[in-house]
């Protein structure tokens, strides 16, 4: 018994860090996104289906979907760029966001494919009163861990889309300096 529990915790880690994704990767999924006009907006309330097992186990949190919404609307790819912890809640939210309708992001009037991050959040839900029972100091510490990890991701992605437009930036300006260089 031990033997086996050993081998399931070393093998635990290693499914964690896979990434989980469906579809065919763009090119430019990775690369910086030029600023849209209009960015790509989801139509109507994604259809996530809360797992019997995780509501029995009290599972929550927060899962972030990168996903690329081609110029039709469609989300042709998608990955868990952040997990809730728990990969059965990030394999639901994943589907879901590859089931969304979305209305394409548009530059220059004209419709685009373009990366997106969309958070699904799973919470159980709980009767006023419980909900505004006092809680124990475990779940109160268990409640602010989530806040901050999906705060940090917030600002992870915060952080990564100034970078993109600072980069978009200074290309431009590199670009005009050529142009004008070259007359």
């Amino acid at each position: 018994m031990k033997i086996l529990l050993f081998l399931f915790l070393l093998i635990l880690p290693c499914r964690a860090q896979d990434v989980l994704h469906r579809g065919t990767r763009p090119a430019d999924f990775d690369r910086p996104q030029p600023p849209t006009g209009k960015p790509a907006e989801l139509l109507e309330p994604l259809d996530v289906a809360y797992p019997d097992t995780a509501m029995r186990r009290g599972w929550e949190g927060v899962s972030v979907v990168a996903a690329w919404v081609d110029r039709r609307g469609a989300v042709t790819y998608a990955e868990v760029s952040g997990s809730s912890g728990f990969t059965p809640l990030d394999s639901i939210a994943l589907e879901a966001v590859l089931q969304g309708y979305f209305k394409a992001a548009q530059r220059n009037g004209r419709p685009v494919g373009t990366r997106v991050s969309i958070p699904v959040e799973f919470r159980l839900r709980r009767d006023e009163d419980e909900y505004d029972a006092i809680k124990s100091s475990e779940q109160l510490q268990q409640e602010a861990q989530e806040l901050r990890r999906a705060r940090e991701m917030y600002e992870e992605e915060q952080r990564r889309i100034e970078e993109e437009i600072r980069q978009l930036k200074e290309r431009l300006k590199r670009d005009t300096t050529d142009v004008q260089g070259s007359r």
